[in-house]
């Protein structure tokens, strides 16, 4: 069989392609290797060598990677550049990256203070099964706080939900809510004592 020639401009084109898309790979390989490092490094109390990996991998679009420089940043009230990294990592959807956006917005730190706008993030990362997002969510309706209106029925559904992930605080708010009658719901002794059952078992 004769081997079919391409010609020049698509054998061009083709090189082009590959040229591009493979470097782009190995970087985000490299991204993703450099990110893990630095957070590793980060944990052992090599702060310099792993903020300069952090801050490389996080310039490639590695998302772990941001999230965890902009909360390091925010921890050290370097505002503008934690904003940058959590905006970033909201930005791909990460449910942590939203969460820290959402604080920023709810201090005023980076950026202007926005409490709806704080709420609207809140509740996109507590879509996304993020637990303190979960329970702030709820406290957010709980309180009518942050644009949503006071709805204890909704309040009580994202407790339920932070709590059945694991959230302690969401299991003790639970439990009091049971003892007292809170939340739209009866009072239970006998759920308020689940609850605290499962609090114990966690401690």
């Amino acid at each position: 069989m004769t081997a079919i020639k391409l010609p020049r401009i698509f054998r061009e084109i083709v090189f082009i392609f590959c040229f591009l898309t493979l470097p782009t790979s190995l970087l985000l390989a490299d991204a993703k290797t450099d990110g893990d490092k630095g957070i590793a490094e980060y944990r052992k109390g090599n702060l310099i060598e792993g903020m300069r990996l952090l801050e490389i991998s996080a310039e490639q679009g590695y998302v772990q990677a941001q999230v965890t420089l902009a909360y390091i940043l925010d921890q050290a009230e370097q505002n503008q550049e934690a904003f940058h990294w959590y905006q970033q990592s909201a930005n791909l959807n990460h449910p942590a990256g939203l969460f820290g956006l959402a604080g920023m917005y709810a201090k005023g730190e980076g950026i202007d203070k926005n409490s709806q706008k704080a709420g609207q993030l809140i509740r996109q990362s507590a879509l996304l099964r993020h637990i303190p997002a979960m329970r702030a969510y709820a406290y957010a309706l709980e309180y009518g706080q942050l644009g949503f209106s006071q709805n204890n029925s909704a309040a009580a559904e994202w407790y339920l939900k932070a709590a059945n992930s694991g959230d302690e605080v969401s299991m003790r708010r639970l439990k009091n809510a049971y003892i007292l009658g809170q939340l739209g719901m009866p009072v239970d002794p006998e759920q308020a004592s689940r609850w605290d059952a499962k609090i114990n078992v966690g401690n």
